[in-house]
């Protein structure tokens, strides 16, 4: 009984949570990418990681290996999600 109620407290407060934040990351992550993908072509998506460090590290690893030219680690709602240019 005590489990279900610690559960549905986190539950709720991850809900309020996403809630708060969405519309701020709507407006911040547009812009980035409309600037990017007018410079650079079209940005897609490759992978998304749990960390912001892990998708950086992972898009200058592909980088470096000339796998792309160009790419861009953007916050979701779970996790950063790495979009690369060829």
């Amino acid at each position: 009984m005590r489990i279900g109620r610690i559960l549905a407290g986190t539950v709720l407060g991850a809900m309020l949570a996403v809630g708060t934040v969405a519309p701020a990351q709507a407006v911040t992550t547009s812009t980035p990418k409309a600037a990017s993908a007018s410079v650079m072509g079209e940005m897609v998506f490759y992978d998304d990681f749990w960390t912001q460090s892990e998708c950086v590290a992972v898009g200058k690893q592909g980088q470096s290996a000339r796998m792309w030219k160009i790419y861009s680690c953007q916050p979701s709602l779970w996790d950063w999600d790495l979009y690369v240019g060829y």
